[in-house]
């Protein structure tokens, strides 16, 4: 049996390739899982430069910590954070989106850097 927020991360990490790679200027894929060596949870290159996601779909994170973690784990100033934030809601056993459906965050350089381009 499939760990149940497993399949809601593959999901997730899914959906984000798919939205990405309608882009004709974008490559994604998913990363298949590392251990030790994980870089993150989808790879993407737009013109010829490497950028790498960590997907997240939960109700709590810490955004500061999770983002230092992912450039950690990733090696690379090119990474970014996708929350997308589930809230319980009454009279549904499902969580669904709470305020924005999704927030994407990357360190203050990365922004800088892509704004110069």
């Amino acid at each position: 049996m499939v760990n149940k927020a497993k399949k809601q991360g593959t999901t997730y990490e899914t959906n984000i390739v798919n939205r990405l790679n309608k882009n004709n200027k974008f490559k994604s894929q998913r990363f298949a899982e590392g251990g030790s060596k994980d870089l993150g949870d989808v790879q993407l290159f737009v013109d010829n430069e490497e950028y790498f996601i960590e997907a997240k779909s939960r109700q709590n994170l810490n955004i500061h910590q999770s983002l230092d973690k992912a450039i950690e784990k990733s090696g690379s100033d090119n990474t970014v954070l996708f929350w997308k934030k589930l809230k319980k809601r009454d009279g549904n056993s499902r969580r669904s989106s709470d305020g924005m459906p999704e927030v994407v965050s990357m360190s203050y350089d990365l922004f800088i850097k892509l704004l110069n381009k």
